[in-house]
């Protein structure tokens, strides 16, 4: 029964730790990425012809998305807020609730009052390496877009 109770207790003190390594991690500035070429590639949203429209248009959205840098700032307090910077003229607000979960993985979760900034597809993250890859809800991981940290 101590054995139980020991490897019970270990895994418990594992977990918690690998969450609060992550956490420590997560503190910071990342930057948004997009690559709208992948995206548009990669969704099950779009038709045939959707999809043709989009890329048609997607050299004009990569360039703008290029040259408007976005941060997600995570914060001590579980909230996160998105930077925005335009003709350089930077725009904060904090849009977020988030927590890593036992697996270690980032969830996010919008503030009630926020209706500029839906998550969608985009509410799950998981660690790889040095940058972090949204998933949906099935456990795929959505190609195209990504977080790095940059503080």
């Amino acid at each position: 029964m101590k054995n139980i109770f020991l490897i019970l207790s270990f895994l418990f003190i594992s977990t918690i730790q690998s969450q609060e390594t992550y956490r420590n991690y997560l503190i910071g500035q990342w930057e948004f990425i997009v690559d709208v070429k992948d995206v548009i590639k990669n969704s099950d949203e779009l038709s045939g012809f959707e999809k043709l429209a989009a890329r048609t248009f997607s050299g004009v959205i990569q360039k703008a998305l290029d040259n408007t840098p976005i941060l997600i700032d995570f914060k001590k307090n579980n909230t996160a807020a998105v930077i925005v910077t335009r003709n350089e003229k930077t725009e904060s607000k904090v849009v977020f609730n988030w927590e890593i979960d036992e697996n270690g993985y980032l969830i996010l979760d919008d503030i009630d009052d926020q209706t500029e900034i839906q998550l969608g597809d985009t509410a799950y993250w998981i660690f790889d390496a040095d940058k972090l890859v949204p998933y949906n809800l099935t456990g795929t991981i959505i190609e195209g877009i990504l977080l790095i940290k940059v503080k």
